[in-house]
């Protein structure tokens, strides 16, 4: 398969790391975290992954990894499959972007896709629930081999039930690191709703300024309405709303909420049984299909949406 994105962030969905909070209880040292890696790559054998070498060592001189993604001011992309959505390496003060033509999104992250991904300083010092999900989620990613389109959503679904049900096991179903995965989930499904209405208002809009219907003046004010409106109902979800709310990041963060309430009615329809549902997305089909296009990303992904449905 080609994907458009090298070294794509997999990972936890950006609003979650945008709004911060503290998880005691934690273990704290090197061994301790390095030991429950161990164990949370044994419970995933028994929900039925394959064994992955992510993690399995560690590099404290790797303190993070910082990404960049931008596009036009004046369109919205689809996803992280679509070029629209450029990516880069750097920081806001190693970058010189014109932020009048582009808008730009900066992400600093613990963890990055590929096989062998190590433990990094940052990850380590992680709050619990974080760690936990983490690990999860990019060991799912060896799973499959779909377009991040997909492989996104699921990673999430699986993650988070996967990290509250080890959680519940391990320290209890009382205990902070499991209520934080719990509502971060529930929070999560919310906001994908947010995204999909307002994403889909924002293309309509731009489809106007592109068709000549709108000047750039208005267009301009219309989508910083929007954006100002949909920051609110983030706001409302969360307590906080993020500080980069553009294009970019909007359409970042599609990649992952598409296709979540989806998944996770499979997950639903199945009683919230983890490892049939794992059997379900490991066979969805489209597997290792080429793709060199926006177009073919999305027949992959009607052909995966057809599978699932059939599977709720």
């Amino acid at each position: 398969m080609i994907k458009i994105l090298p070294l794509l962030i997999i990972l936890t969905i950006v609003s979650a790391a945008a709004f911060s909070s503290c998880q005691p209880g934690a273990p704290v040292t090197e061994e301790q975290r390095l030991e429950l890696i161990e164990e949370i790559k044994a419970f995933e054998k028994e929900l039925g992954f394959l064994e992955t070498e992510n993690f399995r060592t560690y590099s404290p001189e790797i303190g993070a990894y910082d990404y960049l993604f931008y596009t036009s001011s004046m369109q919205l992309p689809y996803s992280l499959d679509d070029p629209a959505l450029i990516s880069a390496l750097g920081t806001r003060d190693s970058v010189s972007l014109d932020y009048q033509k582009y808008d730009a999104y900066f992400y600093s992250i613990p963890s990055i896709a590929g096989k062998g991904t190590p433990v990094t300083a940052s990850l380590m010092q992680a709050p619990l629930h974080r760690f936990i999900h983490i690990v999860f989620h990019e060991d799912w990613q060896e799973q499959i081999d779909l377009p991040y389109g997909l492989e996104e959503p699921s990673a999430e679904i699986i993650s988070y039930t996967a990290a509250m049900l080890f959680a519940r096991d391990k320290y209890g179903q009382g205990s902070p690191v499991y209520r934080t995965l719990k509502q971060k989930l529930s929070n999560k499904l919310r906001e994908s709703e947010v995204y999909r209405e307002y994403y889909d208002k924002l293309t309509a809009l731009y489809a106007q300024y592109h068709g000549g219907k709108l000047s750039e003046l208005d267009t301009l004010i219309m989508k910083a309405q929007l954006l100002e409106a949909m920051g609110s109902e983030l706001h409302d979800i969360w307590g906080g709303k993020p500080d980069q709310l553009n294009n970019a990041f909007i359409a970042f963060q599609m990649t992952y909420y598409r296709h979540m309430p989806l998944m996770h009615e499979v997950l639903k329809a199945n009683d919230f049984d983890l490892p049939e549902t794992i059997r379900i997305f490991l066979s969805m089909p489209e597997q290792g299909t080429d793709f060199n296009s926006l177009e073919q990303v999305q027949g992959i992904e009607a052909s995966v949406v057809d599978y699932l449905s059939r599977n709720m």
